[in-house]
C-alpha cells in the first residue's frame, strides 16, 4: 500500500497540476537494497573499489549516482591518491510520467557526468599528487556528456514512497530500495 497517490507527479508534464502536499519523489536518495545485477556485479570492478549508490530525483533527471574509491590492491602506487579519494559517475536520465499512471516514470538516457566531490586547489599538480590522477583532473575537469538525443532506457514503478523512504520495481522485476539523504555526499 502506497500512502502517496501519485509518488510520480514531479514527473508529470508542466501542463498538469499536481498535489504538492504529498511526499515528493525529487530530492536525493541513497540504495540500501537492491537485487538488480547491474548494480549487484559493480562490486568485482577489478579497477575501483565501490562505494555508496544512490539517485538524484531534480525534475525532469533522474540520475543514478554511483561512488567510486581507489581500489585496495592500489594503495601502493603513485598518483592512485588517498582512502578519501572519490569519483562520482551520475547516469543521467529524463524522466516522463502521466496522471493516467501516477506510479510510473519512463526513463529515457541523456547523458553522463563525472566528477569529484571534493574541491581542487587549483593547481592540477598538486590535486594529481594529493588525490591521484583520475581524482585530481576531475576536480579541475568535470565531465558532464548531454546530446540533443535521447534513448530509451527503461521504466521504474513506484510501489512505495514517503518522506524518507521509497521502493521502486524496474521494468525487468528487480527490486530496488532506498533512504532520503541526510548527509549530502553527491
Amino acid at each position: 500500500l502506497n500512502p502517496t497517490r501519485e509518488p510520480a507527479a514531479p514527473y508529470y508534464d508542466t501542463t498538469t497540476v499536481a498535489d504538492n502536499s504529498q511526499p515528493s519523489l525529487a530530492g536525493k536518495w541513497t540504495l540500501i537494497y537492491t537485487d538488480a545485477p547491474d548494480i549487484t556485479s559493480l562490486q568485482s570492478t577489478p579497477t575501483a573499489k565501490l562505494g555508496r549508490i544512490g539517485q538524484e530525483c531534480k525534475p525532469p533527471y533522474i540520475k543514478n549516482v554511483i561512488e567510486w574509491r581507489r581500489p585496495d590492491w592500489a594503495a601502493g602506487l603513485p598518483f592512485s591518491g588517498t582512502d578519501d579519494s572519490r569519483i562520482i559517475q551520475k547516469v543521467c536520465t529524463k524522466g516522463k510520467a502521466s496522471p493516467s499512471k501516477p506510479q510510473q516514470v519512463d526513463l529515457d538516457l541523456a547523458g553522463i557526468e563525472l566528477e569529484s566531490p571534493s574541491s581542487g586547489s587549483g593547481n592540477l599538480l598538486e590535486d594529481i599528487q594529493n588525490n591521484g590522477f583520475p581524482v585530481g583532473l576531475l576536480q579541475a575537469n568535470p565531465v558532464q556528456l548531454e546530446g540533443p538525443l535521447t534513448t530509451y532506457f527503461g521504466r521504474q514503478t513506484i510501489l512505495f514512497l514517503d518522506e524518507d523512504f521509497r521502493i521502486v520495481r524496474t521494468n525487468q522485476g528487480f527490486i530496488a530500495a532506498n533512504v532520503r539523504d541526510e548527509e549530502d555526499w553527491f
